[in-house]
């Protein structure tokens, strides 16, 4: 009996015990990063990288697996201590992510301000910024000034802000009556009552909130978090529903993948269709494919070997400098396609070079954190910062 309280619920390890990392978990982060990597720089491999799984693209596999990875390490902590510990962890890393948004954006939007003119293609892409410079800078640090393709960190820090709540909650009154909740305010979103309720505040202040829908999002991120953390206390899907389950969401994600690839038969391709397959809204047909993937991926659980996982992992283990990297890169890279006008050959080229770079930067960071980490263990001190971080 001991034991078991020690371990916490479903044989969790004790606390001060360390579960070696899911490689699987870290080759999908990477894989994501490199999907994103490729939309966001303007290359004839642009349209390839765009949704490549079907009805949903690499934005909703990142925040969802990051939110299961919070679930499963911020719930392990909260089992294996109290609140105040897990709290304590997971606002350390939603203050981390704040820093790491804040010390890209600035630097870029301060190089932004004094070679717009010189630069149009920048000028186009912060043009919201250059409008109002000075009250922009004021609420950057706000979060309620978000420039294109710096709006997904703020997205995490308010989420994994948010999280311990969950978790609380979760414990109290079970995942059940959060995730009906969460479901309503997504369906709100579909219904646009956000944007009647809010109107448009940036009539009287420059404000931009990014291009992802919070009230949408979210319940992305709470569908993952209650998959991470009921996974250490049971099984998510029983061994009697694996091959109902594979069955199901394989017919989904087949149908999907035809569309998206031009095999889907033209007289069913209806022009609203679309509307049902709103990114920023988290539409409707993206829910059904993406949570097809999900129970498809869940259910086969399928296992590969190391080697062919280890480049991606790499990126993933380090997701969070390798994002923050991403963001400026494709930025000059963008730039620097469209101020040249190059053709489509190096237009692909470039792009390639900086999906490449993202493993350079990764295998460097990692290189210094094991240097760091063992220089502080020499003088027995404790990192900074874990040495491989489980969450965004």
């Amino acid at each position: 009996m001991t034991r078991c309280l020690k371990a916490g619920p479903a044989g969790l390890p004790a606390a001060g015990m360390k579960k070696p990392r899911d490689a699987r978990l870290d080759a999908l982060r990477g894989l994501f990063l490199i999907i994103m990597a490729g939309v966001h720089v303007p290359t004839p491999l642009s349209h390839v990288f765009q949704d490549p799984l079907g009805c949903n693209g690499a934005a909703e596999g990142f925040i969802f697996l990051s939110a299961c990875l919070a679930g499963i390490v911020y719930g392990r902590t909260y089992w294996q201590s109290d609140w105040a510990a897990m709290s304590r962890r997971t606002w350390k890393r939603a203050w981390q992510i704040y820093l790491a948004h804040l010390g890209v954006l600035l630097p870029v939007i301060l190089s932004v301000w004094v070679l717009a003119q010189a630069m149009p293609p920048l000028a186009n892409h912060f043009s919201d910024f250059l409008v109002h410079p000075w009250g922009s800078l004021a609420l950057m640090p706000l979060l309620l000034h978000q420039p294109p393709l710096f709006d997904i960190l703020p997205l995490y820090v308010i989420f994994l802000g948010t999280t311990p709540w969950l978790l609380a909650l979760a414990r109290r009154r079970g995942w059940g009556i959060l995730l009906v909740i969460s479901a309503l305010g997504w369906l709100a979103a579909q219904l646009k009552l956000d944007a009647r309720l809010i109107s448009d505040p940036a009539r009287w202040m420059p404000l931009r909130w990014g291009s992802f829908d919070l009230l949408a999002w979210q319940f992305l991120w709470v569908c993952g978090v209650a998959m991470g953390e009921t996974s250490l206390r049971r099984q998510i899907v029983g061994p009697q529903y694996r091959t109902a389950l594979v069955a199901a969401a394989s017919t989904i994600v087949l149908a999907a993948l035809s569309f998206r690839w031009g095999f889907w038969p033209q007289a069913w391709r209806y022009p609203d269709i679309y509307l049902w397959m709103d990114k920023w809204t988290l539409g409707p047909l993206r829910v059904l494919d993406f949570s097809a993937w999900a129970a498809l991926l869940l259910a086969w659980n399928p296992h590969l070997s190391l080697r062919w996982l280890a480049p991606a992992a790499l990126l993933g283990r380090n997701s969070l400098a390798v994002f923050s990297f991403h963001l400026p890169l494709v930025i000059a890279a963008t730039t620097f396609i469209q101020m040249v006008a190059l053709p489509n050959t190096w237009q692909t080229v470039t792009g390639l070079l900086v999906i490449a770079l993202l493993f350079a930067w990764a295998a460097g960071w990692e290189r210094y954190k094991r240097r760091r980490a063992r220089t502080l263990a020499a003088k027995n001190v404790k990192p900074s910062f874990p040495p491989t971080p489980a969450t965004v």
